[in-house]
């Protein structure tokens, strides 16, 4: 169990913080100096039970170290005590930096592939049974090409760090969503104009979806010249 208490999580990391804030050289701390300004700083905090029992475990093992230290003793280690001499708790702060820093580079990396979406691979084999969409003058690669160059667009148009929020969409919602546009549109719009949205997700439903209805006759796609816009056509049209 992690206990945070002003950005602090847990003894180990209230320390570090200590030492940092003092200047101290992690290989030659002020135990003295530490114990006090650690006690003064759970003093002054309001704490649950479960919390305020793990930082006083760790005053108990400051004050422990800073007896032995002002007495100068030399006895043997004392088993129930973590921390016997200034190099034991040397150790174990620079083991919690290290283990601190290996858990700041994976938040970093979750957070980097938070911005990556993946889609297992899907075939359009079933879209190249004719040259042609079915009822359209544009065959596949037409619309592969002002697919991608669209992506080319976005891409550039894009801020440089983006952060995607999961929202699940269908082929059929984003079908239904089409004829929407087509009836307001009077039955005729731009193919890119169907691309409102340009997360990644979005973008290969829509594709999808376009593809899905030009098969089953829904509607036409057209492009009256090579380098023309791309239109969807309902194919009830009159």
């Amino acid at each position: 169990m992690t206990f945070t208490i002003n950005d602090f999580e847990g003894p180990l990391d209230l320390l570090l913080h200590l030492i940092k804030a003092n200047k101290m050289d992690i290989y030659n701390i002020d135990i003295s100096l530490i114990t006090k300004e650690y006690l003064n700083f759970i003093q002054n905090n309001e704490l649950s039970i479960d919390a305020y029992s793990e930082y006083l475990v760790m005053a108990s093992e400051l004050i422990h170290l800073k007896s032995k230290l002002l007495l100068n003793k030399n006895e043997e280690d004392e088993e129930e005590y973590e921390f016997n001499n200034n190099d034991d708790l040397t150790n174990r702060l620079l083991e919690y930096e290290k283990i601190k820093k290996v858990a700041e580079d994976f938040k970093k990396l979750e957070e980097k592939r938070s911005e990556v979406y993946t889609k297992i691979p899907s075939s359009l084999d079933e879209y190249r049974d004719n040259s042609n969409l079915y009822n359209s003058n544009v065959d596949l690669q037409d619309l592969l090409n002002a697919f991608e160059l669209f992506l080319k667009r976005q891409k550039l148009s894009q801020p440089i760090n983006t952060k995607i929020t999961k929202k699940e969409i269908n082929v059929e919602e984003r079908c239904n969503d089409i004829r929407n546009k087509l009836k307001i549109k009077k039955g005729k719009i731009k193919f890119l104009e169907l691309f409102d949205n340009v997360s990644k997700p979005y973008v290969v439903v829509t594709f999808l979806s376009i593809l899905n209805m030009a098969k089953n006759g829904e509607i036409k796609i057209i492009q009256k010249n090579n380098f023309n816009d791309i239109f969807i056509e309902s194919s009830d049209l009159k």
